[in-house]
């Protein structure tokens, strides 16, 4: 641009200088010499044109570098998705193990059943049985050792299974001649107490305690540390000849 200017500034000298009046064929080749130099002036910008590719260049190296880090951050949301899938999994499996764990049946059905099983041990005897053993075995061990209840009880029921003696309890104890609180009127005088209630002393309860072993089926009691068999045990009394056994006050055979 500055030699366009520079040749119109020499033109309008010329003009001055009364070059005005040469002929137009001079004209022509002033003008024809500016236009000639300026293909080559702009030849010389070439440059300019090569820092627009240069630009270009690093436009393109911009645009790459940008898609680039796009690409890698559509990694790291694929890897963070992978992970915050993997670690979901983790959670719900956890939590469906928990729930397996708390699913697990309860054994409510077995206590129910071993209570029920307790039920029926405890009922191999009547009332009307505990009623009369206990109010027998008070009769005649009440002031006498736990083991001592027990062993009289035993020889109760040993009668039972025995074929000499009656096969039921009502009929062991209220035998003839056999046991003396039914001729002196005592056990109906504790039959008495135990129908009223009035039960609640620790003498009551040992009986009672004593009476419902050995309606159970036990047939064994404590002696000298160590347990005593008393299966063959038929008769009991203070003053028993050929005794086997002594417990308290009684002595057994």
């Amino acid at each position: 641009m500055k030699l366009k200017k520079f040749a119109a500034l020499a033109l309008m000298f010329t003009a001055a200088s009364g070059l005005a009046m040469k002929p137009a064929s001079m004209v022509t080749a002033v003008a024809s010499e500016v236009v000639s130099e300026g293909p080559a002036i702009e030849a010389d910008n070439t440059p300019y044109y090569t820092d627009v590719n240069t630009t270009a260049a690093d436009t393109d190296t911009t645009v790459n570098t940008n898609t680039d880090v796009a690409a890698g951050e559509n990694t790291d949301t694929i890897n963070n998705t992978s992970s915050d899938t993997d670690t979901s999994d983790s959670n719900s499996k956890n939590k469906t193990a928990k729930n397996k764990k708390k699913s697990k049946p309860k054994t409510k059905t077995n206590k129910k059943a071993s209570k029920k099983t307790r039920k029926k041990s405890k009922s191999n005897y009547s009332k009307a049985d505990l009623r009369l053993m206990s109010s027998i075995i008070n009769c005649e061990a009440g002031i006498e050792p736990y083991q001592g209840k027990l062993a009289v009880g035993i020889v109760v029921m040993n009668r039972i299974k025995s074929k000499d003696f009656p096969n039921t309890l009502r009929g062991v104890i209220y035998q003839s001649g056999q046991f003396s609180p039914v001729r002196n009127g005592s056990l109906n005088r504790r039959l008495s107490e135990y129908d009223s209630g009035r039960i609640k002393s620790k003498q009551w309860k040992t009986c009672i305690k004593a009476a419902k072993k050995v309606l159970n089926g036990q047939r064994t009691i404590l002696y000298r540390g160590k347990e005593k068999k008393m299966n063959s045990f038929y008769f009991f009394s203070v003053g028993l000849r050929g005794a086997r056994l002594s417990v308290g006050g009684h002595k057994f055979k």
